[in-house]
């Protein structure tokens, strides 16, 4: 014990004692009083639950039965899931790998880019994308099924086998080095560039998912991730005219964003 921790305890010790009423049975002992009994833990039945149980255990057993629901929901789900070659685990697959990219990249602009309308493109797209890739993530797990255990081929689920790496839209390890590498005014020209070319490699992906995919969620996913993407790549191009930056940017078409508007 320290010093302070024995002054302490000394002062505890000498301190004058308050008469008062007797609060426990410890007090009422030392007035001679004998202690009341405790009353039991739901002993009072007009206090109690439905059918004579305490209301202590009725939320235990109603914790128990939702638990249960939950159990049996993501049993029913799991046996209900997509293949794993089906459109679906493979959209949100290599789309969870295509944000993974975009991310990284759209950080070092936010971070290293001077103009401020590049950087909160660049901004937008941490955000946008992260929850993306959360939704994407809960879906697959939700089928049993991981973003990062997969196959080395992509796009098999569209026709269009190919290894990950080399997935349409996805920038080079000499590219990367590149944004890894630039700053300023430089740095936002890459990435107007770059990620323009980056969101133009994913839009066929998510247009065959949001016409061809079984689950409605990830139609619906699919064709605002289209519509978003296409949009972004027409702002990258007038922000790049606008900044007299020498890089040509295609436009692209911005398809519907709600998915019951598109024909299947």
């Amino acid at each position: 014990m320290t010093d302070d921790r024995a002054a302490h305890a000394t002062d505890t010790d000498e301190a004058p004692v308050v008469e008062g009423p007797p609060v426990n049975g410890r007090d009422a002992a030392a007035h001679g009083d004998e202690p009341e009994e405790p009353e039991e833990y739901g002993a009072d039945e007009d206090a109690g639950g439905p059918g004579g149980l305490t209301w202590g255990k009725v939320a235990i057993l109603g914790l128990a039965l939702a638990f249960l629901g939950f159990a049996v929901g993501v049993v029913a789900t799991r046996d209900n899931s997509p293949a794993a070659d089906s459109v679906d685990v493979g959209f949100l697959q290599d789309m969870s790998t295509h944000h993974d990219q975009g991310i990284g990249v759209a950080r070092l602009a936010a971070a290293y880019g001077e103009d401020p309308t590049v950087r909160s493109y660049a901004r937008e797209i941490i955000a946008a994308q992260s929850y993306e890739l959360g939704l994407m993530s809960q879906m697959l797990a939700d089928w049993g099924y991981s973003r990062d255990e997969r196959s080395d081929e992509a796009m098999g689920w569209m026709g269009m086998p190919v290894p990950v790496d080399q997935m349409p839209g996805l920038l080079t390890d000499e590219q990367l080095d590149q944004v890894d590498a630039a700053r300023g005014a430089e740095l936002d020209a890459l990435f107007l560039d770059l990620m323009a070319e980056h969101h133009r490699g994913g839009l066929h992906m998510a247009a065959e998912a949001a016409q061809n995919a079984g689950d409605e969620t990830i139609r619906d996913l699919a064709a605002r991730m289209e519509h978003a993407q296409a949009g972004e790549i027409n702002e990258y191009r007038y922000t790049a005219q606008q900044l007299g930056l020498d890089i040509d940017i295609p436009g692209a078409d911005v398809p519907p964003a709600n998915l019951p508007d598109r024909e299947r």
